[in-house]
């Protein structure tokens, strides 16, 4: 059994909400910081939101939650078995390269979906929705990974090692996605 710092049970769902609910929360204030560097012509502040934030926690842990259960929990069930059918077992590579897939046949859903009700978007579009859905579930796949072996082992899953561990990953990878934006927007311009 997987216990956080209370004792309490900390499983393999709870670890990807908290993950996805921390990338949400970077990408809001990458998004943030994206509209303070390049404010549009009728733009606000965004003092509204810090008082929205208690009614706008449960909607997030409720979004959180949907992905976990529909994208993160079968990428890291298909990952372990694809681990197994072809070699490499517990493999970490498994999960981003089942995430691409997953969230490609999402994508694909999404814009057959759009595509009957009349809307097409171009190309580019889905590509981006792609890698924004590989991005999301990458990171979230990985700490779920982290907690089913620690549990298979033996070893307690603990808060304080999904929080300084795992969501600093996640940190730093999206950190890195916003350096890699601002590169480009600066160059490309």
């Amino acid at each position: 059994m997987t216990a956080d710092t209370d004792g309490r049970p900390l499983s393999g769902l709870t670890v990807t909400v908290s993950a996805l609910m921390v990338e949400m929360a970077f990408a809001a204030a990458a998004l943030w910081s994206w509209g303070v560097a390049h404010p549009g012509p009728e733009d606000e502040s965004g003092a509204m939101a810090v008082v929205l934030l208690p009614f706008l926690l449960p909607v997030v842990a409720g979004v959180a939650l949907a992905l976990a259960l529909t994208l993160v929990m079968p990428t890291v069930a298909l990952a372990r078995r694809a681990g197994v059918w072809w070699g490499g077992a517990g493999a970490w590579w498994w999960i981003p390269a089942v995430a691409s897939a997953v969230s490609a046949a999402g994508v694909t859903v999404a814009g057959v979906w759009t595509g009957f009700r009349g809307g097409v978007a171009a190309g580019p579009v889905y590509l981006w929705w792609w890698f924004a859905v590989t991005a999301l579930i990458v990171p979230a796949g990985l700490l779920a990974r982290l907690a089913r072996r620690r549990a298979a082992e033996g070893r307690p899953v603990r808060a304080r090692t999904v929080l300084c561990g795992g969501c600093a990953g996640v940190m730093a990878f999206f950190m890195a996605l916003l350096t890699v934006a601002i590169v480009v927007e600066s160059v490309f311009g």
